[in-house]
């Protein structure tokens, strides 16, 4: 009996184990229900959970195997619902479909202000800048950034203040014949997280529809996402633009676009968390 259970709680490890190193389950998840599985076992090896009468008929399982099943098929049942996100992220190709990753990103859980520089920008145009702001709140939110841009209002000269961000305009396609607007750090931390950034648009886009492709294209920069110049056409916001007043025909991330936004940021709670342990560690 000792035998037959040991090798049923291996199986259970071997199938957590595999379901864990595919990345059919999270790492806190497959080791929680792991754990109570081997402790279903232990508790049943040592008679600390109640077991059917020897009378009971032998078709009727146990609680504690009950229970063991019933975790067991958590365990292999929850991976199929994210069978939808792993789909779109081995469907996303680096520079096919999916931007590279950009060297610099704002904090998870910033709430980013905007500001507009003074006379720049008509009514309509701001319009169409607020709608891509909104889009990238939401979908910010959704990828597990956190990241939430708000209007502060105009102003006559950069802003430096941490979590801002200034949009404004200068004589961008005269400079640099192969841009029409630029995302521009301002300041970074130690770490290389976005303290504050401007972004320059010509002064020819006048377009509402071609201003908000671009500002969804700019801010796509603050999330973590480069330009991709050889990306398929209508796959990225991240794709290059025809002319000064055209957009890319996107006006909103793609769905790799997001994948890779949730990817830069789960990697970073990583390794900031990493980081608040080690500084406890070295504490103790």
């Amino acid at each position: 009996m000792t035998s037959r259970s040991h090798s049923s709680s291996n199986l259970k490890t071997r199938i957590a184990v595999d379901l864990l190193w595919h990345g059919r389950c999270e790492y806190s998840l497959c080791v929680a229900l792991l754990g109570c599985i081997h402790a279903l076992d232990g508790a049943s090896r040592h008679g600390l959970m109640t077991r059917p009468s020897q009378n009971a008929p032998r078709l009727i399982a146990s609680p504690i195997q009950q229970m063991k099943h019933l975790l067991l098929a958590i365990l292999i049942l929850v991976p199929l619902a994210s069978v939808r996100a792993q789909a779109i992220a081995e469907a996303c190709i680096i520079n096919r479909n999916t931007p590279p990753v950009s060297a610099y990103y704002w904090p998870p859980d910033s709430e980013v202000k905007v500001y507009l520089m003074r006379n720049m920008f008509t009514a309509g145009q701001r319009e169409t800048l607020f709608a891509a702001m909104k889009t990238w709140s939401v979908t910010a939110a959704q990828t597990g950034a956190g990241i939430k841009f708000s209007y502060a209002g105009e102003t006559s000269t950069r802003v430096s203040c941490p979590g801002c961000l200034t949009v404004t305009r200068r004589e961008v396609h005269k400079s640099d014949s192969k841009h029409y607007a630029f995302f521009n750090p301002l300041e970074q931390d130690e770490d290389g997280l976005l303290v504050s950034a401007w972004i320059d648009f010509d002064f020819a886009t006048i377009s509402p529809q071609a201003l908000q492709g671009f500002m969804a294209h700019e801010l796509g920069h603050g999330m973590g996402l480069w330009d991709c110049p050889t990306c398929k056409k209508k796959q990225t916001i991240m794709n290059g633009f025809p002319g000064v007043n055209s957009d890319n025909g996107l006006l909103a991330p793609s769905a790799c676009d997001l994948e890779q936004v949730r990817q830069v940021y789960q990697l970073q709670r990583r390794l900031s968390s990493n980081v608040v342990v080690a500084e406890q560690l070295n504490r103790e």
